[in-house]
């Protein structure tokens, strides 16, 4: 079933909701909030429950110790990139690692190297971002949790979860475990260097998505690249086709953002291979219809950021595959093709 309509309607309301919220309250990114509704927005409540707090939790404790982090190191490059480095190896082999928190050790490390690459451009107002990034989750977690307990609270429906694959890191080849590690940091450390002198959001994307897709064995890798690659694309093309209907009208743009969510809540919410990539294009949407916080006409912001969500999973990938080569490792899939057509062509002539 590639639709679910009741869920993804239901996902429609929660960030819709919570994207409002986060206009009404002025914060400076409403979009953390709407991508946060997204990520927990489930139908299942202990789901929301858990996967809420746990983005909450790992969103405050990973900003308080970044902030810490980056003054301690903001006079330092070395150290900055270092530490950078060595947070991304972390979220990556702990998502693996500790599967239960799996989700509060992604946000809470990513939110700490955010704090590391804000202070890198703008010390000043350090304390601020990260106090409004916390403060924004916390308002789109919030809306999720209490739409979710006011009509689902006893409700045990699934939402399908794409191709999630649950990795176990103990049967896992370790080298392949040590090349996603090295390449999570070595991606962090080149995101400043291929975004130097553009939007300092769309270098994030490059990060959060590289993290994003260096998760599990090597099937995982690549159905995460190509999902959130392809959802990507579908929120940000509908996310200029809004931008360029020039609304100014506040009613009618929240109608036709709700409109895009309800469709690829529907998606996200069903139980087909493209169930990621609902997800994924559910971020992209909100990302481009809330980048001027309300009613926008702007394509270079929005298309700044989607460009760096793209080039995270290139990047990420490109990185990961010259590790392998430096391993001497083989590559399955070719090796597995190579069978396929041998196989192909005993069968033609036989």
């Amino acid at each position: 079933m590639l639709f679910n309509f009741t869920i993804g309607l239901r996902t429609s309301l929660i960030v819709t909701l919570a994207s409002v919220i986060a206009l009404v309250v002025n914060m400076q990114e409403p979009w953390w909030a709407a991508m946060s509704a997204m990520t927990v927005a489930n139908a299942d409540w202990t789901n929301v429950w858990r996967k809420g707090m746990q983005r909450v939790i790992g969103t405050i404790a990973g900003g308080f110790c970044g902030y810490w982090i980056a003054i301690a190191v903001k006079n330092f490059e070395l150290f900055q990139w270092t530490t950078l480095g060595i947070m991304a190896a972390l979220a990556i082999y702990k998502r693996m690692a500790s599967p239960n928190y799996a989700y509060a050790w992604l946000m809470g490390i990513v939110t700490a190297m955010l704090a590391i690459y804000f202070a890198m451009v703008e010390i000043d107002s350090l304390f601020f971002l990260m106090v409004d990034r916390t403060l924004t989750v916390a308002i789109g977690v919030a809306t999720a949790t209490v739409v979710s307990y006011s009509f689902l609270e006893n409700s045990s429906i699934g939402v399908g979860l794409g191709p999630f694959i649950i990795p176990n890191i103990d049967t896992m080849d370790k080298s392949w475990v040590v090349a996603l590690c090295l390449s999570g940091a070595v991606v962090a450390v080149l995101a400043p260097i291929v975004y130097a002198g553009h939007d300092l959001s769309a270098m994030i994307q490059i990060i959060i998505t590289s993290l994003v897709v260096l998760y599990g064995p090597v099937v995982s890798v690549k159905q995460f690249a190509i999902t959130r690659s392809v959802g990507c694309f579908a929120g940000a093309l509908m996310g200029f086709v809004l931008i360029g209907l020039g609304l100014q009208s506040f009613f009618w743009w929240v109608l036709l953002v709700a409109l895009g969510l309800f469709f690829l809540g529907a998606v996200q919410a069903g139980k087909s291979y493209w169930t990621y990539a609902g997800q994924q294009g559910g971020y992209a949407y909100v990302i481009a219809a809330l980048a001027s916080s309300g009613p926008v006409d702007n394509f270079n912001q929005v298309l700044d950021r989607q460009v760096g969500v793209i080039l995270g999973a290139i990047i990420a990938v490109c990185v990961l595959v010259v590790i392998r080569i430096w391993q001497g490792a083989d590559f399955p899939d070719i090796e597995h093709m190579n069978r396929k057509k041998i196989q192909r062509a005993k069968t033609k002539r036989t």
